[in-house]
């Protein structure tokens, strides 16, 4: 007996040491629950940035050229930049554009070794943000946001200002100016001017840089012809086109463009010797000035990013559940890693999208939702859902729609046809949402019966009535989706008074 004790006892201590040495099983990480944010309207304030100008009009179809809020590198994690965009006027290269820097006639603030250049964070003006060149200005965006196509526009020449500017690469375009259009890989303006670049040379030049139809625009030599960005050989030029008589770039003698070390940094088309070569300007006085210069010129800088082309998110399915509300879901696009949602609605009634309410949803689960209150009862409301990857928004938004239903009062009633003085009756209210009730006798609350919070189909509340003739009951309703929708419902009812013998309270 002792030994089965003993072996007993040592089975139930192997016991409770192996019992300490299993391991817990351990718990999945938690996945992060998506986030609907506060409604904002995407690209008109800081807490509510657009990825790119081409975003903010395919949301609100906002063909109004305006400044607007974007992220400073067209990510979902950038920081939030104003800046002047051109929304769109009917083509690419009149859309999404965003103002970089601009720079007046004469201007001394943009030679070759200008802070502008030489490092990042440089801005001036940064607050004019108008669509001119009565400033000098250089804005954030210039050495933050990366753009693919890039263009400067000279106007307002020195010389000759019976000139038309509208020309270029772009003939009669939207800036009223002569305009180069350039498109590269995805980088900054800052990093695109402080790259060295020989763009082409000589008979690769393109004529439209200098030439309109027969005319030459500015004064040029035809020995050599070198057209880029950060050109050091002749004359420095940030982004310009410089020619020699001779064939070499030993000694260039005419340049047009920004950013210039030498006449004192002058934005424009400058003659620096007296060869007798170089063919006029259209319409220019080869006296005055001399060789068809044009003198310093006013100019801007704009540049844009592709247009959104991240896939559409599917199946749109819409339910209002409650009064004034709608319930939508959907499901991500086919392809690509989706960084969040961002939803815009209005009323069917609406005669577009420039006034729509929109919202994001963050940290998106695979199956997202989201939940829209406080809208009109029975109103039906257009919804668009355009996911974001992490820096790109969909080409084209998930379109549906929802009508919402109504927070109805059907009625109140009384638990019994025959209410008696002093003695409690049940009231009770038919309604069609989850909203609050309050009960009336002869328009005074009765006690006990303000704001009842009902179900989804009744509230009810106790009533004792204080006197006894003919009383006016009422009701008054409203959902706590839409508590500006009130109703009102009325009940008229004849109380008893109490039998004989019955005992006073």
């Amino acid at each position: 007996m002792k030994r089965v004790q003993v072996q007993l006892v040592r089975w139930v201590l192997a016991s409770l040491l192996l019992s300490f040495l299993v391991v817990p099983a351990l718990k999945e990480p938690a996945h992060a629950a998506q986030t609907q944010l506060a409604e904002c309207q995407i690209g008109f304030s800081s807490a509510c940035p657009a990825l790119s100008p081409q975003e903010i009009y395919n949301i609100f179809g906002n063909n109004v050229d305006t400044a607007v809020w974007i992220t400073s590198d067209s990510s979902t994690s950038g920081t939030p930049i104003n800046v002047f965009a051109l929304m769109n006027h009917g083509s690419t290269y009149n859309s999404g554009w965003i103002l970089l820097a601009k720079g007046t006639q004469g201007s001394t603030n943009f030679g070759y070794a200008s802070s502008l250049f030489t490092g990042t964070g440089y801005t001036l003006n940064p607050t004019s943000l108008t669509n001119d060149t009565t400033t000098d200005a250089v804005f954030s965006a210039f050495d933050s946001y990366p753009v693919t196509n890039s263009i400067i526009g000279f106007s307002n020449p020195t010389y000759a200002s019976n000139i038309a500017m509208n020309g270029g690469d772009l003939a009669n375009n939207y800036w009223n100016s002569w305009v180069w259009l350039e498109t590269n890989t995805p980088q900054t303006m800052y990093t695109r001017l402080t790259t060295a670049s020989t763009l082409a040379t000589n008979g690769s030049v393109r004529t439209s840089l200098f030439k309109s139809g027969s005319n030459y625009f500015f004064g040029n030599e035809t020995g050599y012809i070198g057209y880029g960005y950060m050109m050091t050989s002749c004359i420095g030029v940030r982004w310009g086109i410089v020619f020699n008589n001779e064939t070499d770039q030993g000694s260039c003698d005419v340049a047009v463009g920004l950013g210039f070390n030498s006449a004192g940094g002058l934005t424009g088309n400058i003659n620096t010797s007296s060869y007798n070569g170089i063919v006029p300007a259209y319409n220019v006085s080869l006296s005055s000035p001399s060789y068809g210069t044009l003198g310093s010129m006013a100019f801007q800088l704009w540049g844009r990013n592709p247009d959104p082309s991240f896939g559409t998110p599917q199946s749109f399915s819409g339910s209002s559940p409650t009064a004034g509300q709608a319930n939508l879901s959907w499901s991500a696009p086919s392809s690509g890693t989706v960084s969040e949602y961002v939803v815009a609605y209005k009323k069917s009634t609406d005669p577009d999208w420039s006034g729509a309410r929109t919202f994001r949803i963050t940290t998106p689960t695979a199956s997202p939702s989201a939940v829209v209150s406080g809208l009109n009862q029975n109103t039906t409301y257009n919804f668009k859902i355009w996911a974001r990857g992490s820096a790109n928004s969909s080409a084209t938004p998930l379109a549906g729609n929802v009508t919402t239903a109504s927070g109805v009062l059907s009625g109140v009633s009384l638990n019994t046809a025959t209410p008696v003085y002093r003695s409690s009756s049940t009231l009770s209210a038919t309604v069609s949402a989850v909203g609050k009730a309050t009960f009336y006798a002869q328009g005074k609350v009765i006690p006990g019966c303000k704001n009842v919070l009902t179900t989804s189909t009744l509230a009810t509340c106790t009533w004792t009535p204080s006197f006894h003739t003919l009383v006016n009951i009422s009701v008054s309703y409203y959902p706590i989706a839409v508590p500006s929708q009130i109703s009102m419902s009325q009940l008229l009812v004849q109380v008893l008074p109490r039998a004989p013998g019955s005992k006073k309270r």
